[in-house]
């Protein structure tokens, strides 16, 4: 017997022994959603995310002023793995053509400056990404011209006919600089038949639930890749970049009857048609008849709310399986895990039914609840904001950069980690949101304010002859289908170009917005009037928004 226990012994120090030794640096994972509001994320998370609340919001700290620099995926996104404003990336909006989505400028120079690069050069990193990474990634072709005529221009207005091969340029093989493990899908969030570069090899997926359902997939190839990393005693880096809860919304097949009976919040800015000066779609542009949203087009916005809780139900699957698998594994106390989107979402607030782009709460907020090594639990932080562009400094310093390295890399945002320690941190109290719009969809002269050939059916149906984003039953994959009537859903226009100062400080949280294109001013004070329902540039002297205009330039001429 004393031999046979002095054999296992032995056989146990030789297993110990041959074991990797551990980094000390924690691991990091960060989900990435599509299209989730904070304004609305107080049900998500409490009632329908409850493994969201378990796994982070209650093992964590949320920031409750966290912000998307600008309110579409493209540009955000860059943002959040750069650190930077767009205004200093090229990336102005989702099209490849003068959005810059996805082009040879982005992939020659911003996008080899990304946090990834810096994890693994500086940190000693292994680094996985897996899901949606830029809308016109993967279009590219190999030699670095146009795949494709109109996915290349995303069919924007503007056709661009010269430089075609400057403007969408990221093919499939195309592996950005610094990713251990590349999982990245070709172009915007679906949830079926899309096609992913699996480490650079072109892969098709067609819609079987269990092979193909995107969200899982993110799941389940992050899983693979945080063991295998963990097994060799490697410090990692997770994005786990989920398609939910962009529109289609497909839910899996178990979670599709979930939010069944719900209708989307009835905020106080919901369906409210403003006349008080502000730009054009929140005012005369989509609401030509100045009654908002008819029965129908509301309808669709429930439709669209119940369908995003519904798939946001496989989110909250993936935060289980991943909090589980680190404790399984020893690891959940050494990971930093951070959950938020790349911008917020509008459900019909002032009668604009979906989308986001709109320099209101709905659109500019996000959530951001971070769990990890040192990070308050269970507590909701309002001492002072997040940005988008935060992240990666943040990362960086989870990793345990020096304020110096990090200061090196060049980053616009701030590491926020002593926040979300502590509680309290210094930073200056403005800062900015900034959007380009663009003109899409075959809607040019619409879109341009030109609505003499628009005309509005008893209905209050849009119709201008050329299918300007129609929506129907067609709009939709898996149950539940819609079967209301044919509706205009115009997302955006090219006098939707705005940049505005936001000052978040004890006490007071305003914004003042200036509409480049056009001279519309909108001023919010957010602690008196947190839905925006009041225009305070109407009241302002032009000194007054002068003061605020040179401000705002201040701000864009210093990032």
């Amino acid at each position: 017997m004393l031999k046979l226990v002095l054999l296992l012994s032995c056989c146990l120090d030789a297993i110990i022994a041959a074991r990797p030794t551990r980094n000390p640096n924690p691991n990091i994972i960060l989900i990435l959603t599509d299209d989730q509001s904070d304004a609305f994320m107080r049900d998500y998370d409490a009632v329908h995310q409850p493994l969201l609340s378990k796994h982070i919001t209650e093992r964590g700290a949320t920031i409750k002023n966290s912000f998307t620099t600008t309110a579409v995926c493209c540009p955000s996104r860059s943002s959040i793995y750069t650190g930077k404003y767009i205004s200093s990336l090229g990336v102005h909006n989702n099209s490849a053509g003068s959005g810059g989505c996805a082009s040879l400028e982005w992939q020659n120079g911003p996008e080899k400056n990304n946090i990834a690069h810096f994890l693994s050069s500086m940190m000693g990193y292994k680094t996985s990404f897996a899901g949606k990474y830029l809308n016109n990634y993967g279009f590219g072709s190999k030699n670095g011209t146009a795949f494709s005529y109109p996915q290349c221009l995303n069919a924007t207005a503007n056709m661009e006919s010269v430089g075609m091969e400057n403007t969408c340029a990221s093919p499939v093989e195309h592996i950005p600089q610094g990713w251990d493990n590349w999982q990245g899908l070709v172009g915007n969030s679906v949830y079926y038949n899309y096609t992913l570069s699996n480490n650079g090899i072109a892969e098709v997926h067609g819609d079987d639930y269990h092979a193909d359902y995107l969200t899982d997939l993110v799941k389940n190839r992050s899983l693979t890749f945080m063991k295998d990393m963990i097994a060799s005693g490697s410090p990692f880096f997770v994005t786990a970049s989920v398609p939910a809860a962009h529109e289609n919304a497909d839910a899996a097949p178990q979670h599709q009857g979930y939010a069944d009976g719900l209708v989307a919040p009835r905020t106080p800015n919901y369906n409210r048609v403003m006349d008080d000066g502000r730009h054009w779609m929140a005012g005369e542009g989509l609401n030509v008849d100045g009654k908002g949203m008819n029965e129908s087009v509301a309808s669709f916005v429930d439709l669209l709310y119940r369908r995003r809780l519904n798939a946001l139900q496989s989110v909250d699957d993936l935060i289980d399986e991943f909090a589980t698998t680190l404790e399984d594994l020893g690891e959940l106390d050494n990971t930093f895990i951070i959950y938020t989107s790349d911008n917020g979402y509008h459900l019909g607030q002032f009668g604009i039914p979906i989308d986001k782009r709109q320099a209101y709460e709905s659109d500019v907020r996000v959530p951001l609840i971070v769990k990890g090594p040192g990070i308050q639990q269970n507590v909701t932080i309002d001492a002072s904001y997040a940005l988008n562009i935060d992240l990666a400094p943040t990362i960086m310093a989870m990793a345990g950069a020096t304020e110096d390295q990090i200061a090196s890399i060049g980053f616009e945002g701030k590491p926020i980690l002593g926040l979300l320690q502590t509680g309290t941190t210094e930073r200056e109290s403005e800062f900015m949101f900034e959007y380009n719009g663009e003109a899409w969809d075959g809607c040019a002269s619409y879109l341009a304010n030109d609505i003499s050939g628009v005309y509005f059916d008893t209905d209050k149906k849009f119709a201008d002859g050329v299918q300007c984003g129609l929506r129907g039953a067609w709009s939709y994959s898996t149950p539940p289908v819609w079967e209301g009537e044919t509706w205009s859903s115009v997302q955006d226009n090219v006098n939707n170009t705005y940049t505005c100062l936001r000052r978040i400080e004890a006490g007071d949280d305003f914004q003042f917005c200036a509409f480049t294109l056009t001279g519309e001013a909108e001023a919010y004070d957010l602690v008196k009037d947190p839905y925006q329902l009041n225009n305070l540039a109407n009241d302002m002297s032009d000194d007054e928004k002068s003061t605020y205009y040179a401000k705002i330039k201040a701000l864009r001429e210093k990032n």
